[in-house]
């Protein structure tokens, strides 16, 4: 049942209540109009589609959840990426922050950024590999013309990215948590560049080297 199913029986419904069942279901429509307008709510519906009033807020004219839910949900998939392109300011980042390049210390850890330096993790999509975390960005900073930076990968935009070492050929990617898995047993990764990075592996992660520990002060408390 939808809500205007639910709409076109209520009358029928309520005529069979007595006053204080009334009460009550007035009680309990009172109550779910405040959520229903509560900020709360509308921030839980934007993030699940990863809508981030921080980069989407449209040049300052959406100021709360509940405008940006009911703006963005009129927009196209094209739409929204160019919204919020500009609003997050994502073609001004310097390139030497690209790719968790940057040195700033990462203070106040998003609760959305759920790994940490040092994790060893199997990557569980296609194709399948395992890595370990050397870096971290709250949102996507990359070149403007990277090559997966497409508009239908609207909703990864203000997702935090992961710059990782791949196991075994060399290589290194920048990534989101979608297809991350930490390693119950995790075991060390063979890669050129992890020594610039860590001091040694201690059977269940890799500890940093001071210089990256001061960017990512709170990662050991964190993982």
């Amino acid at each position: 049942m939808n809500l205007t199913d639910l709409q076109d029986d209520l009358p029928r419904i309520l005529s069979h209540l007595d006053a204080r069942s009334l009460v009550q279901v007035g009680l309990t429509c009172r109550f779910l109009g405040f959520y229903a307008w509560s900020d709360a709510l509308w921030q839980r519906l934007c993030e699940q589609e990863h809508w981030r009033l921080r980069t989407c807020h449209m040049n300052g004219e959406v100021q709360t959840w509940r405008q940006l839910y009911a703006r963005f949900s009129l927009l196209s998939p094209e739409q929204r990426w160019d919204v919020e392109w500009e609003g997050g300011g994502f073609g001004k980042i310097p390139p030497c922050d690209h790719f968790a390049g940057s040195q700033q210390p990462r203070i106040n850890k998003p609760a959305d950024v759920k790994f940490s330096i040092g994790q060893v993790f199997s990557n569980v999509g296609e194709p399948p590999y395992r890595g370990v975390v050397v870096g971290w960005d709250e949102i996507t900073k990359v070149p403007t013309g990277w090559p997966s930076l497409s508009k239908n990968r609207q909703p990864w935009l203000s997702k935090p990215h992961y710059s990782v070492l791949v196991h075994g050929d060399g290589s290194s990617r920048y990534i989101v948590d979608d297809n991350m898995r930490l390693e119950a047993n995790p075991k060390p990764i063979d890669h050129p560049s992890v020594d610039e990075y860590f001091t040694h592996f201690d059977g269940q992660h890799y500890c940093p080297a001071e210089e990256l520990q001061a960017i990512y002060p709170e990662d050991i408390l964190t993982r």
